[in-house]
């Protein structure tokens, strides 16, 4: 990681300004959004986007890439990934947000104020007859499908695979196993003994048979983890958790062990393997000063092979020797880029990687060690593969209390990195989540404008150990907010940027920083944009424990450890409200939302609305008509584009 002060002289070498590229460029959906490779390893599937015709899984003989079949998986829906279950069958995983009637059982309502709700689904397609069909777990209650996870494949019992997804008493919505034909989508669920109102996952062996199962108390937060020997189910082991989260399951180990992610005495995370007879734990895989991101499993097995966490870029380690110099030749090939193996061939001798190189937006290929040879597959981001629109860096700086804090800086394509307008890009979360040095489509976009783009992992931020994450709780306006502001100044002090043109902009609890930056501190930025941002968070606490179940649930824990308690601290988080400081702000605000956004109500940017127009304050107000929390959809992520490119050029210079 370099430190802020080494990057000065690097600054002053930067090529020259590239050709201004559209809106469409960085706000379209990545052209190939997933691949995934066949058993045989000759055919791939690929999960692709349009602007003009939307997602579709096209299937691709490897010897004739000519020949590929397109299958159209859904109309209004949100097309997130693609893999093979088996040589016959690929599935496919769909996200769609819908009005509550149109989903839950009827008579039942969220208590407050109605929103929208996710649907997830999954789909199969059979590329031996061409049928396209979407897999329901619960055939009299489709609801419960909106958390179902499609396990396969399933050794021994060919063109079926599993469903955990939730039983037909919306009062409980405790987990169910099903099981699911691929060819004709019919289920037959079955609950293994001792399954009861608590329970929240099972842990199923290669066979699909129930080998652990969780429950979770929502009242106390303690949960059970369960193991069976046979089909009788013996507590392995119990704890209390924070926030009600049970011990989390990766899969199991060759050997038989579970693996499950729990922090160590320092409080990083870190794989751990569980003996299932007497309950030992063993440390698996840690990371110094770092968290453990996921585990890595065997697509055809479902085990457990390796594991990824976060440093500078994105890092990964087999357990097993082949996949390990699979890796080690991947990287070795590369040089220079940032790769990861994201699947491979039942004989593991092809590989499906992926390649970014600078802000080029990342490309899939095929690798095959053997021959230490790389095949072209598709781009994300078509026009960016050549477009030089800009330099990312991973810096540090140090906060008011002597904190080191990790960000990232996205340069521009200047002839002299000096001066430079500001725009301070703020992650959401704020917990649990964090930016890394992947592509990262609003900085990119802002970089090819001529703005030097500040994105910090303040305390608060996932990733950097228990503690780090800790230091953010109940800091909505305070440390979280200082900790932006100190990144800010020190890329001033740098020279790297001109303290008179700083924009802070965010989107979710990054909109509640921007806004926050706007009303608390309304003489150090020239302007705001707030994407799905948090106004008012008494009301946004009110809301979410509504809709999550009451004050017992576990989102209900979470929200209070974040922002506080909505009795005994209301006067300190009405403080640190924008909507309730509206008579502050001095500089233009721009406000966007999606109507379809089931995390943050869209009445949070309305709300702030209303209190700056009655303040006689400037801001402007953008619908994004039919769009999710996440910009989901293509037509309104090059919308919220266009209207920041236009708000920023007003109200900042940028250089060119």
């Amino acid at each position: 990681m370099r430190i802020l002060t080494a990057l000065v002289l690097w600054l002053l070498a930067l090529p020259a300004a590239a050709q201004t590229l559209p809106a469409e460029v960085f706000g379209r959906l990545p052209d190939v959004q997933d691949v995934s490779i066949s058993p045989d390893g000759r055919r791939i599937a690929l999960a692709r986007n349009s602007l003009s015709a939307g997602g579709a899984v096209f299937i691709m003989d490897l010897d004739n890439p000519a020949g590929q079949t397109g299958y159209r998986v859904g109309a209004e829906t949100n097309l997130r990934d693609v893999r093979w279950i088996d040589g016959t069958h690929v599935s496919y995983l769909l996200n769609q947000t819908m009005r509550p009637d149109q989903v839950l059982p009827p008579g039942f309502h969220f208590s407050g104020r109605p929103r929208r709700v996710d649907y997830w689904r999954h789909g199969v397609i059979n590329t031996a007859t061409g049928e396209a069909r979407t897999l329901v777990a619960n055939t009299e209650e489709p609801w419960a499908d909106t958390s179902s996870n499609l396990i396969a494949p399933i050794a021994g019992d060919d063109g079926y695979a599993r469903m955990i997804g939730l039983s037909a008493d919306i009062q409980s919505a405790n987990a169910v196993i099903y099981r699911v034909s691929l060819d004709t989508a019919r289920t037959r669920n079955f609950w293994p003994a001792g399954t009861n109102h608590d329970t929240v996952d099972f842990v199923l062996d290669g066979r699909g048979e129930s080998i652990a199962r969780i429950d979770t108390d929502r009242a106390t937060n303690r949960w059970r983890l369960f193991v069976y020997d046979g089909t009788t189910p013996r507590l392995l082991m119990e704890d209390v958790s924070e926030y009600g989260q049970p011990i989390d399951i990766d899969g199991l180990l060759p050997d038989g062990r579970l693996v499950a992610q729990r922090d160590d005495e320092a409080g990083f995370s870190g794989l751990y393997a569980i003996d299932r007879q007497s309950g030992a734990v063993e440390p698996l895989f840690r990371r110094d000063n770092a968290d453990v991101s996921n585990a890595i499993n065997d697509p055809w097995t479902r085990e457990v092979v390796g594991v990824s966490w976060m440093e500078v870029e994105a890092r990964t380690q087999y357990f097993q020797p082949d996949l390990e110099a699979a890796r080690q030749a991947l990287e070795a090939r590369t040089q220079g880029a940032a790769a990861s193996i994201l699947t491979w061939s039942q004989d593991r001798t092809r590989f499906i990687v992926y390649i970014e190189q600078g802000l080029d937006g990342g490309a899939y290929f095929l690798f095959e060690p053997s021959t230490n040879a790389l095949r072209f597959i598709g781009a994300r981001y078509p026009d960016l593969v050549q477009a030089q629109v800009g330099q990312r860096q991973s810096i540090t700086y140090r906060a008011r209390d002597g904190t080191r804090i990790p960000a990232y800086l996205t340069l521009p394509n200047v002839a002299e990195a000096h001066n430079l307008p500001l725009v301070l890009l703020v992650h959401g979360g704020p917990h649990n989540t964090r930016d890394t040095m992947d592509f990262d489509w609003w900085a990119a976009f802002l970089a090819s404008r001529g703005y030097a783009v500040l994105q910090p992992n303040y305390r608060g931020s996932g990733g950097y150990g228990k503690a780090w994450e800790d230091a953010g709780r109940r800091q909505w306006g305070g440390l979280m907010q200082t900790d932006l502001e100190d990144g800010a100044a020190a890329i001033v002090r740098a020279g790297i940027a001109d303290q008179t043109r700083m924009c802070i902009v965010g989107a979710s609890y990054g909109g509640y920083a921007a806004l926050a930056g706007a009303t608390l501190t309304p003489d150090r930025y020239r302007c705001a944009v707030s994407v799905a941002g948090v106004s008012d968070l008494i009301s946004m606490l009110n809301d979410t424990i509504n809709q999550s179940g009451g004050g017992n649930s576990f989102s209900a824990d979470w929200w209070r450890a974040s922002i506080g308690d909505r009795s005994e601290d209301r006067a300190a988080i009405r403080d640190v409200s924008p909507a309730n400081l509206a008579d502050r702000v001095h500089i233009p605000i721009l406000l966007m939302h999606g109507t379809e956004d089931t995390v943050v109500p869209m009445e949070q940017s309305r709300r702030m609305q209303r209190a700056l127009t009655a303040a006689g304050k400037d801001v402007r107000f953008v619908e994004l008509r039919g769009d999710d929390h996440w910009l989901s959809d293509a037509s309104t992520r090059i919308q919220m584009l266009q209207e920041m490119d236009a708000f920023l050029q007003q109200n900042l210079a940028p250089a060119r």
